[in-house]
């Protein structure tokens, strides 16, 4: 935002059922498009827990935040259509640079 990061993520995918997975991540920038590649058509949230915490000296500096400035992390658990998990993710997100809106839609 305004040059500024907003985010920064980690995934992690069950190597084993998806052993073409990061090759297709290299050549495809998008996960949707990597997962479909690979034979996930779709697949949804499971869940997302979110937790305020202080940046660590690490995530305050990929996220050009002081260190201890607040950052939200979200866990989620993404799955296929048979409800087998696909991605398990966290995402760090800048705490004055983001608003996070949930919704029951």
């Amino acid at each position: 935002a305004d040059g500024a990061p907003m985010a920064a993520f980690l995934s992690v995918f069950p190597a084993e059922r998806l052993p073409e997975l990061l090759d297709k991540l290299r050549q495809i920038s998008s996960v949707t498009a990597a997962l479909a590649a690979v034979g996930v058509a779709d697949y949804t949230r499971a869940s997302t827990r979110l937790t305020a915490k202080a940046a660590t000296p690490i995530l305050a500096l990929k996220l050009r935040l002081a260190e201890g400035a607040p950052i939200l992390r979200s866990v989620a658990i993404n799955i296929d259509a048979d409800g087998v998990p696909v991605e398990f993710g966290t995402t760090w997100f800048a705490g004055d640079r983001v608003t996070l809106t949930i919704s029951p839609d």
